[in-house]
């Protein structure tokens, strides 16, 4: 009977004694407690701009896989939403969950349905999915071997893999002893700037492009340009780059705002709805997702940035469905409370 674990706390100690007799205890040095491959890295952050940089490295590495770790099962299940909410395909996994529920979460993170999962660090013990390209330490784990059970989901093998810690305040020195204990350097890493997101997206874009350009059959097209450069008066250049910004700006008609609504201050294809609700009705993203979900059929993926404050919300809507969603949720209720709703002002 052979018992593995990535390390032995008395726990793990006492169970295996309730399956072994007389086992011969074989430990692995500290220097291979954590993979070679994958690449270890840390952010200094304020715990309100913790979303913000999360979203930005998610974009910014486009990882197919994602694995996210909080410490409790009710950060687990706001910052799920919160993803949702911000078009991200994302589901949680904790133990509050049924085994039914958590068979679930697991087969759709499995067959790629969804693409990040948030966990606690008791429901991703056992979490053996091929292609986890990135663990995130969204809060920094309690314990020492906590940290290696998380960067652990990544990097198997022998693939590379990246392991992203946030660290807030006096998380530095708990830092410090989880590099200390795994023998192993955790770099640090300024944080990613919007523009350095639109960048790798221009880079994503044009590795896309020439992709694009090496596989499909492009004689139809080829011949279209041909005809521009015979009859009109344009270099190939100048097409090229006529067509490139068009694709690049192609929800140019979504940063219209829409008629009717002004500039409600939100994202572009968006409207920002204020909602006369918050947190002293104890009200969260959730509630908000789940109302506007539940009573106008909007998927909750659809919606987007959700700022809740002591007596009111802002949260934004595609364009094509804010009527809608004016219409329904006027007047209508969230968790109990009759809410009024209306377009937002700018920011």
């Amino acid at each position: 009977t052979l018992f593995f674990s990535a390390t032995i706390p008395k726990t793990i100690l006492r169970l295996g004694k309730s399956y072994q007799n007389n086992p011969e205890f074989i430990k692995i040095t500290h220097e291979t407690l954590t993979v070679p491959s994958i690449e270890q890295f840390y952010y200094e952050v304020r715990r309100g701009n913790k979303l913000d940089v999360l979203t930005r490295l998610l974009d910014l590495n486009t990882p197919e896989l994602s694995l996210i770790f909080c410490n409790t099962r009710r950060m687990v299940d706001e910052l799920s939403i919160q993803l949702q909410a911000r078009g991200y395909l994302a589901d949680s996994i904790h133990g509050g969950l049924n085994q039914s529920q958590r068979d679930r979460v697991m087969d759709k993170f499995r067959n790629g349905i969804i693409e990040i999962l948030v966990a606690t660090d008791v429901a991703a013990r056992g979490i053996d999915v091929e292609g986890v390209e990135a663990v995130f330490n969204y809060d920094l784990p309690q314990d020492t071997d906590y940290y290696v059970h998380r960067i652990g989901r990544t990097g198997r093998a022998g693939n590379a893999g990246k392991a992203f810690t946030f660290v807030v305040g006096k998380d530095i020195y708990k830092l410090r002893d989880i590099q200390k204990y795994t023998k192993t350097k955790i770099n640090r890493q300024k944080v990613p700037s919007i523009n350095d997101v639109q960048e790798a997206k221009t880079e994503q874009f044009i590795d896309l492009l020439t992709d694009y350009i090496d596989k499909e059959h492009l004689a139809k097209y080829i011949k279209i340009i041909e005809e521009l450069l015979e009859n009109d008066n344009y270099t190939s250049i100048e097409i090229a780059a006529a067509l490139l910004k068009m694709v690049m700006e192609n929800q140019s008609k979504e940063e219209q705002v829409e008629e009717g609504f002004g500039d409600t201050g939100a994202e572009p294809g968006m409207v920002r709805l204020f909602i006369n609700t918050g947190k002293r009705d104890k009200i969260g993203p959730r509630h908000i997702v789940g109302a506007i979900a539940g009573e106008t059929g909007l998927e909750g993926r659809l919606i987007g940035a959700i700022d809740v404050y002591d007596d009111f919300t802002f949260v934004e809507v595609p364009h094509d469905k804010a009527h809608e969603v004016l219409k329904i949720m006027k007047n209508n209720y969230i968790k109990g409370n009759k809410v009024n709703v209306e377009p937002a002002n700018p920011k």
